[in-house]
């Protein structure tokens, strides 16, 4: 199978003309129905339809929003994430971004990463919270939600932990 990543329209559309999915990175779960709508009633049952959510569980639910602020720096200082988030509703925030690296005060960049923002392009918190997440992805049309675990208490493979842990 040929899956393509997508985050906007025309990749989205292409996904569905050429390929036998799509998988976006850090897309926004309010912005998904939208992100949809733009595929072809004649789309198959099984066309994939995968996102990369950067996942952080813990009872500290602050280091959690941490853990993924830190995660999503590097995604937000590239123009196509900006405009794709823009689109989905955060133009305040990605402006502010785009003055903070005119600027060339990175440091600040993290405080555009709301926790609306956050709430919406990952999971983090208690293993509930993550785990009613993922059905709130499910309910937003994505069949296959990808877990990019990182972990507030440790490396990559106590990440991998905590998350096969609540399931």
């Amino acid at each position: 199978p040929i899956v393509l990543a997508t985050l906007r329209t025309k990749m989205i559309q292409l996904s569905a003309e050429i390929a036998d999915g799509m998988v976006f990175a850090n897309g926004a779960r309010s912005h998904m129905a939208a992100s949809l709508s733009v595929l072809s009633k004649d789309v198959s049952d099984d066309f994939f339809i995968g996102d990369m959510i950067p996942t952080c569980i813990s009872d500290d639910v602050e280091a959690a929003k941490a853990v993924n602020r830190k995660t999503l720096t590097s995604y937000v200082r590239l123009p196509n994430y900006r405009n794709y988030w823009k689109e989905a509703g955060y133009v305040e925030e990605m402006e502010g971004i785009e003055q903070a690296l005119a600027d060339g005060d990175v440091d600040k960049v993290p405080h555009f990463l709301t926790d609306k923002w956050l709430a919406d392009t990952t999971l983090f918190g208690s293993a509930t919270a993550v785990r009613d997440g993922v059905e709130a992805w499910f309910d937003a049309g994505v069949k296959t939600p990808i877990l990019v675990p990182s972990s507030a208490n440790g490396g990559q493979m106590v990440a991998f932990e905590e998350v096969l842990a609540i399931f």
